[in-house]
């Protein structure tokens, strides 16, 4: 069954512009630790994107270090996209695991349109930093649909 997963960038710093904001120590740790909790449920991405905001690039660099990935790129339309957006690059994936890291409140609406309607409840006010959410569905990327996938979240919470 082939997997989407959006993930949401790790705890951030608010001291900065917001595009330059860094991964605080306890970010840095929730992105390892996603990073780890993606190795062990997916492995293998063929795509993997990120968003070109210094907190996504850091979160996505962490899971990039405990995953294989085929191609992977930054895209810099994903700090204003909004969920169509997103919907719209996963489509254009190929095989079996694309990964997509980003911001809320993107993230958690594109999962939320994505997601079957029993599985919603989960993202319908969002989520929080160093989540993941990750989809299932039948058949090729290019026909995802809203209300196609089945919903999996995995929240990092921080430790520090």
């Amino acid at each position: 069954m082939p997997t989407l997963v959006l993930v949401r960038h790790a705890q951030a710093s608010h001291s900065y512009p917001d595009r330059s904001r860094p991964l605080t120590e306890a970010g840095r740790d929730q992105a390892a630790r996603l990073g780890e909790a993606l190795a062990r449920e997916i492995g293998t991405f063929s795509v993997a994107v990120s968003s070109d905001a210094r907190r996504a690039r850091q979160t996505f660099a962490a899971i990039m270090a405990r995953v294989d990935v085929a191609d992977a790129w930054r895209e810099r339309g994903l700090y204003y996209a909004d969920e169509e957006d997103v919907i719209e690059l996963a489509r254009s994936f190929s095989g079996n695991a694309g990964l997509i890291v980003g911001h809320e409140p993107t993230i958690s609406s594109a999962g939320y349109l994505l997601a079957r309607e029993e599985d919603r409840e989960s993202v319908a006010r969002g989520v929080g930093t160093a989540t993941a959410l990750v989809l299932g569905f039948c058949g090729a990327f290019e026909g995802l649909a809203p209300g196609s996938c089945s919903l999996r979240v995995l929240e990092i919470p921080p430790t520090r």
